[in-house]
């Protein structure tokens, strides 16, 4: 019974690790995406200050 326990605890303990991973690799992604984001925002805003005769530091 205590192995079964043990075994069990391992498998559950593997499924998280798995999960964590994904959830990482997710995140990793995402923020990835938004700093794409957050450039082209930056440039747009560039781009607008300068037709206007300003400038974005």
């Amino acid at each position: 019974e205590l192995e079964r326990a043990v075994v069990n605890i391992s498998a559950i303990s593997e499924h998280i690790e798995w999960q964590t991973s994904d959830a990482i690799s997710a995140l990793q992604d995402e923020t990835h995406d938004l700093s794409h984001v957050v450039l082209q925002n930056r440039m747009a805003l560039n781009f607008l200050l300068a037709a206007q005769g300003g400038v974005c530091a």
